[in-house]
């Protein structure tokens, strides 16, 4: 009953201010304005939110946003990891995604601040690892989720690394968080009891398993005490070599998409550019330069910050995000028919509207992260992904893509395996580099160095700097 009444209270309400809605059509000329702030006025009632709850609205891009990285499931006798791009990767998603939005929901019942003994703990017990490739804020990662962050836990600031340990007897389910900007804040976390998953569902996960995975804080391996190079705990051993595709890269730019690319950015096509010693083609106008760079990458840049391409008015870190994905999809269409597949590859953690803040997403393709490493020439700075935005007041100030479109030209086998490119690493890094580094990761993936050659996947490394290395062999 009392549900009810709440909901015929929001209705009418509905009724009131869409009355006030046609007053201001008819009667003003407020038009399109009017509307979006009613939309958003209204979206921001508790009880419409309530009965209304946020959904998420997803591209291809955007829908990549909300899914973890990787997991790694440990059922007590046999490790498993998934990748995003994995068969099996699926289920388990759709299960560890209820049960960190129930956490997010604020659907709790207890709640422990704990050390990094008890974290590695729970690793080595039967447990779920989820890891996210960026590092969100609450309200970052709520929105994505399609919930309202007004209940999340207050404790950690930045989530990229949860630790969910099912129940052995149908009962207390926990998960666990890491402050990826603090990382001795970890605290544990018991969810309610309508949230459910048995000690025995982890072997459902397990049981298809053929490749051989182990962290690397499990295995024992001492690297040599002399060299500057360790391993982050969870780098995982694999005897995992997949095959692959060679890609082509292919330059997107020609007359045609170079006229539409200046149209989408608020040029007239039609004008002349001017081309500088270095070989850039540049356009000015419109308190705005963009210019084509030799080596395929495309820069826009505003002259004055407020004059900027405007993307979105809300100031909400992931509506800017939203309109930012937008924009690069529609940009990419200038140049190509194929989807625009990218993956965010920089923290979504410290967004402030009023300060301009950049989000750098990296290409994939056949399931595999593909990074740019182009040095600073030409007369632009050095490029290490495949587009760069930074917004300020909801507005695009720069631009910055690799114009390539990768073809799969033909099927290859990997055939190093990860210890030999783990020696790769640690020989190579621990000549190269002056101070301690960490590996933190190691995965197959394809590095651009914009050679204009074919790519071949491979083993490539991930310091804690954020450089990336590859393996290198015969390719």
């Amino acid at each position: 009953m009392l549900k009810e009444r709440v909901k015929t209270s929001a209705i009418f309400l509905l009724i009131i201010n869409l009355l006030f809605l046609t007053v201001q059509l008819w009667f003003f000329n407020s038009g399109e304005k009017v509307k979006e702030s009613f939309v958003k006025y209204v979206r921001q009632i508790p009880i419409v939110e309530t009965f209304f709850p946020i959904e998420p609205q997803y591209s291809i891009s955007k829908e990549n946003l909300s899914k973890p990285r990787k997991f790694l499931i440990n059922d007590g006798s046999l490790w498993m990891a998934y990748y995003n791009t994995d068969l099996g990767f699926s289920p388990i998603n759709e299960r560890t995604k209820n049960l960190i939005t129930g956490f997010l929901k604020g659907e709790i019942t207890g709640t422990k601040k704990i050390d990094d003994f008890t974290w590695e703990s729970g690793l080595e017990s039967l447990s779920i690892y989820v890891e996210y490739p960026v590092a969100f804020s609450p309200e970052m990662l709520c929105r994505i989720m399609g919930i309202s962050e007004k209940n999340v836990p207050k404790d950690v600031s930045t989530f990229r690394e949860f630790i969910i340990i099912p129940s052995s007897d149908e009962s207390d389910i926990c998960i666990m968080a890491r402050d990826s900007h603090n990382e001795n804040s970890i605290y544990a976390y018991i969810l309610s009891d309508k949230y459910t998953l048995p000690a025995a569902d982890l072997s459902v996960y397990t049981s298809n398993s053929n490749v051989y995975y182990q962290p690397a804080f499990s295995t024992g391996l001492e690297l040599d005490e002399k060299s500057n190079v360790s391993l982050a705990p969870l780098v995982l051993f694999s005897d995992s070599q997949p095959a692959t595709k060679v890609l082509r890269p292919k330059s997107l730019m020609n007359e045609n998409s170079k006229n539409m690319l200046l149209e989408n950015f608020g040029f007239n096509p039609d004008m002349s550019p001017y081309k500088d010693s270095d070989g850039g083609i540049n356009y000015i106008a419109n308190y705005a330069s963009a210019t084509n760079f030799p080596d395929g990458i495309f820069e826009y840049n505003a002259i004055i910050d407020e004059r900027g391409i405007l993307l979105d008015e809300s100031g909400n870190s992931y509506n800017v995000l939203n309109a930012s994905i937008d924009f690069a999809e529609k940009t990419w269409g200038c140049l190509s028919k194929e989807p625009l597949s990218i993956l965010v590859s920089s923290d979504l953690s410290e967004y402030d509207s009023s300060k301009s803040y950049t989000f750098k997403f990296d290409y994939y393709r056949n399931g595999r992260p593909i990074k740019v490493d182009l040095p600073a020439q030409y007369g632009h700075d050095k490029m290490n992904c495949a587009i760069e935005i930074t917004v300020k007041n909801g507005r695009l100030i720069s631009y910055r893509q690799y114009m390539r479109l990768y073809e799969s030209v033909s099927d290859y086998n990997l055939s190093d395996t990860f210890v030999t490119a783990l020696d790769y690493f640690v020989q190579t890094l621990g000549n190269d580099v002056q101070k301690p580094v960490v590996l933190e990761d190691i995965y197959i993936g394809y590095l651009d160095n914009g050679a204009g050659t074919d790519l071949y996947a491979t083993w490539l490394a991930k310091t804690n700097s954020g450089n990336i290395y590859r393996y290198s062999s015969n390719n």
